[in-house]
């Protein structure tokens, strides 16, 4: 999930050299993992600009859409997040475990064959509702991530940060070695680390941690929880020294908005 923000160009060619290099090395980290221990690591994140008098109409649309994927028993399952910093906004999130994975759509999938002109008029009633929309795509690197809890927490903060082309390497070795450990030593439940993919001008990693309510702000959450004050302060300039910009926002999750697998039975 990424706010937009004015940051430091660089050329075209560092730009495709980044590009090349940024997909050899994640492809190689996917790679070494064991196929048992990989989940969906490709993250699409759509974001809606609502207009203020339509969010009711908004809502509306996409229960309707829900109930018509859950009684077709589809499995193109999301998540719905809402801004709670920065522009008020929607931020819908689909997960895949293969690119190819992405050229399905709703027109093509053999299980909603009788809905998907349904589907279509309500997604088009849907984007009626916004000023503005776009799409973001990650990818998740479980070396450097918590593994998935199967729950989504209440609140998440996204931190979204452009790293120093020449600094990367030194950027992806400290988060592995010293934020990853500040973020277990929390006690978090929560908290994944992606590469952004796609349309930026140098290396841009999205880190979302979860959280349970305002009040855990107060003990702070993340690396921040798990360090010292004064190691805390240390690991903060160190980052410094290694990034262009960067930049967090908030969001809350809204389950009456998300179509997720129901629960399974109680035994």
């Amino acid at each position: 999930m990424s706010p937009q923000g004015s940051f430091l160009m660089i050329s075209i060619k560092k730009s495709i050299l980044w590009s090349c290099l940024a997909a050899l090395l994640l492809s190689a980290a996917v790679l070494v993992m064991p196929a048992s221990a990989q989940g969906p690591t490709i993250r699409s994140v759509t974001f809606y600009t609502v207009k203020p008098n339509r969010i009711g109409d908004f809502q509306a649309e996409v229960k309707e859409y829900n109930a018509i994927m859950a009684k077709a028993g589809s499995d193109r399952y999301s998540t719905i997040w809402t801004s709670l910093t920065g522009t008020r906004e929607f931020a819908r999130v689909q997960m895949y475990y293969k690119w190819a994975d992405l050229d399905s759509t709703v027109g093509t999938d053999p299980k909603l064959k009788d809905q998907a002109a349904d589907l279509t008029r309500i997604s088009m009633r849907i984007i009626e509702c916004t000023s503005s929309w776009h799409r973001d795509i990650d990818v998740i690197m479980p070396d450097y991530s918590l593994p998935d809890s199967g729950d989504e927490p209440t609140m998440i903060r996204v931190l979204v940060t452009h790293v120093r082309p020449e600094k990367f390497r030194e950027y992806l070795d400290f988060q592995k070695n010293v934020v990853l450990p500040a973020i277990q030593k929390s006690g978090a439940k929560d908290y994944n680390f992606a590469d952004k993919r796609f349309g930026e001008p140098g290396p841009v990693y999205v880190s979302v941690v979860g959280f349970n309510n305002w009040a855990d702000l107060d003990a702070g959450v993340g690396a921040e929880k798990g360090l010292s004050k004064d190691d805390y302060k240390a690991l903060v300039d160190k980052v410094h020294e290694l990034i262009v910009s960067s930049n967090f926002i908030l969001y809350r999750y809204q389950p009456d908005l998300s179509y997720l697998p129901a629960p399974a039975p109680a035994k």
